[in-house]
Formats: structure tokens, sequence, C-alpha cells
């Protein structure tokens, strides 16, 4: 995963001598909050469900396949959601997800899709949001990442349970606020990246 981390390590809270996966949760901060997150999902046992990096590419598995097409149902059920880079390894996910809580009063004014600066990020390359029914959709609610994240492991181990019993994700999850956009476009290209860095990562087969 060639993980990224924007803190220093020295700083992290430890368990067991490895490095917590939450130790960036801000205690402070509300995820339901409009913002940009950068989510790191691990496989149980940090096992190769997924399928493999060969030469420099990933070759997904029916199991990573089920994984990478629930990543992108994602906005069918939570319409305050937008997906942007997203990559599915053998052991792990990254993804972007992006929230855009809007007020009932604001569903039908058009401005309100200009006026939070995350809101200029394309996620879809269509300048729409939310899911298929848009802005209509009856979900518009203020879903918290949590809650995303939770549905999409959910979802993603009672199908993959039902071709392979035995998967299962890591309990917790990892993630990073994106503060701006350089940011988001450094966090883009390390998610690209991320099947040449295999080989040099610490989450990987070694």
């Amino acid at each position: 995963m060639n993980h990224y981390d924007p803190q220093p390590e020295n700083n992290k809270p430890k368990y067991k001598g490895k490095y917590r996966i939450d130790s960036t949760r801000l205690p402070a901060w509300s995820y339901a909050s409009n913002a940009g997150y950068f989510v790191t999902i691990c496989t149980d046992g940090k096992k190769c469900f997924f399928g493999e990096v060969v030469q420099s590419e990933m070759q997904r598995s029916p199991i990573g396949e089920i994984a990478q097409k629930l990543w992108y149902e994602i906005p069918n059920h939570f319409s305050n959601c937008q997906i942007d880079s997203f990559c599915v390894m053998p052991n792990h996910i990254h993804g972007i997800l992006v929230i855009n809580q809007i007020r009932e009063e604001d569903v039908m004014n058009p401005r309100t899709q200009e006026e939070d600066a995350m809101n200029r990020v394309s996620t879809r390359g269509d300048g729409e949001r939310g899911g298929v029914t848009g802005l209509f959709n009856p979900m518009l609610s203020k879903n918290s990442l949590s809650k995303i994240i939770r549905w999409y492991k959910g979802r993603c181990s009672f199908e993959i349970n039902q071709i392979y019993e035995g998967f299962g994700w890591q309990e917790r999850f990892h993630d990073n606020i994106i503060r701006n956009e350089f940011a988001l476009d450094k966090i883009r290209q390390y998610i690209i990246n991320n099947p040449i860095n295999w080989e040099r990562d610490a989450y990987g087969g070694a």
C-alpha cells in the first residue's frame, strides 16, 4: 500500500508495536462534515483476497471485482457522497469519498452545487451529484463517513461470502481528511501509482 501518511510516524500511537490504523482520526471532527476523505480499508489479516499485481498492474479476482463494483455503487445509496479516485489492491482498497451535505431548502437551488469548495472536484465526469436520482433522492441526509464505510464493508462481506466463505475485513479503517486541492491531487496520484509501488509495500506479500 506504500501507506500515505501526512503525519510524522513518531507522533502516532502504537498498538502491539505497529501503527494503529485509526490513528489519524480527529476526535473533535464531525465525520458527517462536508469534506473529501482518503480512505483505506484492509482485509482481515491482510490476506490477498482481491487478486495480484502482475508487472505493476492489478489483476482482480472475482472477489476483487465485487469490491470494485460495490464501491462505485456508494453514491446510489448515499446521495450526499461522491466518489473520486479509487483502486483495489490484493489486500486493501484505497478511495476518495467526498461528502456534500445538502439542506432541504437548498435542494431546488442550483447554486447549492457551487457553494462548497469540494464541489468543484469532479467525481463522476458528468458534473452531476448523488446517485442515479441526483439531488432529488429521498435519502438526502447527514450520512457520516463511518456509516458509508459500514454499508460498503457489510455489503462486500455479504456478496463475497456467497461465493467464498471466510472473507473478512480488518475491523477498522484508516482515513485522512483532504484539506485542499493540492493534497487532493497528491492523493489521487498516490492511488494511481499504488500498483507500481506494490513490491515496496509494507502491506504487501512480504
